[in-house]
């Protein structure tokens, strides 16, 4: 009997910090299951647009905040 390695999951926990230009601050991120048919276009495709999703929100939350 031949046996195999397969790719089943990935867990993936990015760490992120929100910079104002005068404090850094850490934000907890949970860790992601990425299924292994995801992952080959995970870090390419799925993640950056997921960060630019998230920085599109906090760009429009600091839109609407007063200085």
């Amino acid at each position: 009997m031949s046996r195999q390695v397969r790719l089943v999951k990935v867990l993936v926990q990015p760490v992120f910090v929100l910079d104002d230009g005068q404090n850094i601050s850490e934000v907890p991120i949970e860790e992601h299951v990425i299924p292994a048919s995801e992952w080959p276009t995970y870090s390419s495709e799925r993640f950056p647009r997921e960060v630019a999703e998230w920085q599109a929100q906090l760009d429009h939350q600091d839109a609407g905040a007063t200085p």
